[in-house]
């Protein structure tokens, strides 16, 4: 039934907070904050234990399999979205009710970090709490993107991706440097406690605001569920499937995955060898590689997340994919080229630097023409398909970077990455990667 026929929305009750869409302040607060949170887990799985594990003596196979059990979960984030989009307590709206869940979950599983306060050998018992974060954060990330969707206007929505992606950076970063800093002094339970602290901190400033007017602001309290989410609950899963299908199973759509997959190569490599490589081999610290990595990761992650949309523009988006592969071979190339050269760690830190501003720039470039090639009709899971695999592919890399470094060395683990991006160019083309014609193909296949 078109919206014009629904019912008037309650008000908010006086000296109530204002909801998320009736205040533009509020929506980027909340929105802004829970992308931060997101990136506590990550940081936490991606910088601090794995520096902390090598410095520990951890081998590389060890914090290889720690890093690609821990941020598995990423690869999930179409079951959380059709989860989302199925079933909700609709009186709180279609998503605050996920997000207070996984927020709850997050903080918990941080108290829970806290009181185990597993050592360094305990690698099976972080990788267990590390996988249960990062499937609160991907349940917070489906639920705040589709919040995002539903209720920030279309002329907000460039910029708050901004202000998302850069907000989940600084949580990692934040995360990264704050664990590191306290792992490495032996305080772990202070790191679960000081994370969890955070967390709960954002939780209650989230929970104050309704999605819309007359919704409740808990499951006890007064309130009902707003025309608008009645009528976009999905009640079926099947027209769903069947969308999914018709825009996934063409040969274009699946070398498109392969290669997005296989772009993802930097990545584990900088996430999974790059810890025992500083600290191992360049005499780092744990923390200051994790300060490092954090510093380094914020900002030109943010960097590269800002060329992307200019290279896009100026030069297109299939030679944007192409230079930007090159030039993470070239890096590659160069390190693995040069690494028993290295007389200090300037070069590791020059190529690490490049390698994260280049990875975020492919990955940013990536997510457009996924953002292009979707049908409308299923876009929401569709696209979270899209993030999925490569999620996948960086995840399943970093598990079995370990060995690769221990049959080839650290410079054989460079020219694999070389290789496996190079390979990926092969199928972003044979994918038609940017090719126009393909942006309405989805579109009428489900005519």
């Amino acid at each position: 039934m078109p919206s014009s026929f629904s019912l008037p929305a309650e008000p908010t009750p006086a000296g109530a907070w204002p909801s998320l869409t009736e205040s533009k302040q509020a929506r980027f607060a909340a929105i802004i904050l829970l992308y931060f949170t997101q990136g506590v887990p990550v940081g936490l799985a991606l910088i601090a234990i794995p520096a902390w594990l090598a410095a520990n003596g951890a081998t590389p196979v060890t914090v290889g399999t720690f890093v690609g059990i821990a941020v598995l979960p990423w690869s999930l984030k179409l079951f959380g979205g059709l989860l989302m989009d199925r079933f909700t307590f609709r009186p709180m709206g279609r998503r605050r009710a996920w997000i207070m869940i996984a927020q709850i979950l997050m903080a918990t599983t941080l108290v829970a970090f806290a009181v185990a306060a597993p050592s360094a050998d305990e690698v099976s018992l972080l990788m267990a709490l590390c996988f249960l974060l990062n499937v609160c954060a991907v349940l917070n990330d489906v639920a705040t993107d589709g919040m995002t969707v539903d209720l920030v206007p279309h002329e907000e929505r460039t910029t708050i991706n901004g202000f998302m992606f850069s907000a989940q950076w600084l949580g990692i970063a934040v995360a990264g440097a704050v664990a590191g800093r306290f792992l490495a002094s032996g305080q772990i339970a202070l790191v679960g406690l000081l994370l969890a602290a955070l967390v709960v901190g954002v939780s209650v400033f989230v929970a104050l605001f309704r999605e819309r007017p007359g919704e409740c602001l808990m499951p006890w309290s007064v309130g009902q569920a707003s025309p608008e989410c009645e009528a976009r609950q999905q009640e079926a899963w099947w027209p769903i499937f069947k969308g999914i299908s018709r825009g996934l199973f063409v040969p274009a759509t699946l070398f498109f995955l392969l290669a997005s997959a296989l772009s993802q190569a930097t990545y584990a490599f900088t996430d999974a060898v790059s810890p025992t490589l500083a600290v191992q081999q360049l005499g780092w610290s744990s923390d200051g590689y994790s300060n490092f990595a954090s510093m380094s990761g914020f900002i030109l992650g943010v960097a590269g997340a800002l060329t992307a949309p200019v290279l896009v523009k100026t030069i297109g988006l299939r030679w944007s994919m192409v230079c930007v592969t090159l030039a993470l071979i070239a890096c590659a190339a160069f390190a693995g080229l040069s690494y028993t050269s290295w007389q200090d760690t300037t070069t590791f830190k020059v190529i690490f630097s490049a390698q994260l501003f280049f990875a975020t720039t492919i990955q940013v470039v990536s997510i457009v023409w996924a953002m292009r090639i979707c049908d409308p009709a299923v876009a929401a899971s569709l696209f979270a398909m899209f993030m999925a695999v490569p999620n996948f592919g960086r995840s399943a890399m970093s598990g079995w970077s370990g060995l690769v470094v221990e049959e080839f060395g650290y410079d054989g683990a460079y020219f694999y990455v070389a290789a496996i991006s190079l390979v990926s160019i092969v199928f972003f083309l044979l994918g038609r990667f940017g090719d126009e014609r393909l942006v309405n193909a989805p579109q009428s296949k489900t005519n």
